[in-house]
């Protein structure tokens, strides 16, 4: 299955439970994998760099050392309603903000880091958002 699209972000650094947990999460859920050329800074505990399908979002996973804010991902319009139904699917709890000129799709990990994912398509998500919920019931 494709996962959808992101936009922006060059990386954000992560505090995670379990660091091979995590790998597989952000691999099976936001379809991240490793960036081999940056894989020999990991010592078992971190910085082990992932980066998107599109190549344009890195994050950097560190074992527990404290706790992380979260990131918040950009996305088309099209790409936020394809996230809400792929979330659903994986039966992830999203909580959905209208901010009036964005929407927002809060989440998050399996380490319980909050993440978001942001659209500054008001409306084409606004016009769309219906028969999209109607795709998760």
């Amino acid at each position: 299955m494709t996962k959808p699209l992101l936009l922006g972000v060059d990386h954000c650094h992560l505090d995670v439970d379990n660091l091979s947990d995590a790998i597989i999460w952000y691999k099976d859920i936001l379809g991240f994998s490793i960036v081999p050329e940056l894989a020999f800074w990991d010592e078992g505990k971190g910085p082990l760099t992932l980066e998107d399908a599109a190549a344009t979002t890195r994050i950097a996973l560190f074992e527990r050392q404290g706790r992380s804010k979260g990131i918040a991902f950009g996305a088309t319009g099209e790409q936020f309603l394809a996230w809400l139904i792929h979330f659903d699917q994986h039966k992830i709890k999203t909580i959905i903000a209208d901010h009036g000129v964005t929407f927002s799709l809060y989440f998050k990990d399996n380490s319980d880091n909050n993440h978001e994912i942001t659209s500054h398509d008001y409306a084409f998500i606004n016009t769309n958002i219906d028969s999209a919920r109607l795709y998760t019931k």
